[in-house]
């Protein structure tokens, strides 16, 4: 397994990466999006780009302005600057080898904004007590583990997937948890419905938006997001 940490330029600062390399040569490049204020280290990421390196990716994990080992402060954590990470990944990546097959991935709100792979993507405005607060403050505190210690934490928008749904030419696949009761398999399923073809809509037994915490689930999210990868076209 060659895996080589990384600093990547973006408009903010340099980003964490760390990109998995395949034994062989390819063309085939993947990037991953964490979810709200997560890192690339959690392990569903980890896991997940470890499948993908077994198909021949090249894989980017990488963490966004302001968030954990990248630069920048986290008022630079918007869904605006998050795209822009992402291009500058993109670019950066390009520069390094002529890739001709990529694939955007990401979980919860890194799904948001790679909709091709969404993982449990999130796509309304923020709601209840957090939506009451950051209205009234302009703010609002969020919490994030560590990716080995779920005891420590870490002391964070909104975005409309459903409408960008429509705009994407690409082949999607969407994966709901059904038993995710933050992003819930109805509101995945508003995105699909959105969506272009070709197209895939999974909802998976037994699984909770907060999988990265239990291996075997870990594994089979991954499992049946490869199944959903080799088959649609």
């Amino acid at each position: 397994m060659s895996i080589t940490e990384t600093k990547i330029p973006s408009t903010k600062g340099n980003l964490a990466a760390a990109i998995h390399y395949p034994e062989n040569k390819t063309d085939k490049l993947a990037i991953l999006c964490p979810g709200y204020l997560d890192s690339k280290n959690y392990k569903h990421l980890v896991g997940l780009a470890e499948v993908l390196r077994e198909q021949e990716y090249t894989v980017v994990r990488f963490e966004p302005t302001g968030t954990w080992e990248s630069e920048g402060d986290i008022s630079d954590y918007t869904t605006s600057q998050y795209l822009e990470d992402i291009k500058n990944v993109l670019e950066y990546m390009l520069s390094q080898a002529g890739y001709k097959q990529i694939l955007l991935s990401g979980h919860s709100r890194g799904g948001q904004v790679s909709i091709v792979l969404g993982i449990m993507p999130s796509s309304g405005p923020i709601e209840g007590q957090r939506r009451e607060e950051w209205e009234k403050n302009s703010i609002s505190v969020s919490q994030r583990d560590l990716p080995d210690n779920k005891d420590k934490k870490l002391d964070r928008d909104q975005y409309d997937a459903v409408g960008d749904a429509k705009k994407i030419k690409a082949p999607i696949i969407l994966i709901a948890g059904e038993l995710d009761d933050l992003v819930r398999p109805d509101d995945v399923r508003e995105i699909f419905d959105s969506a272009n073809g070709p197209k895939k809509f999974l909802v998976i037994p037994g699984i909770g938006h907060d999988y990265r915490y239990n291996d075997n689930e870990v594994s089979m999210v991954n499992e049946k997001i490869l199944e959903q990868l080799n088959s649609i076209k």
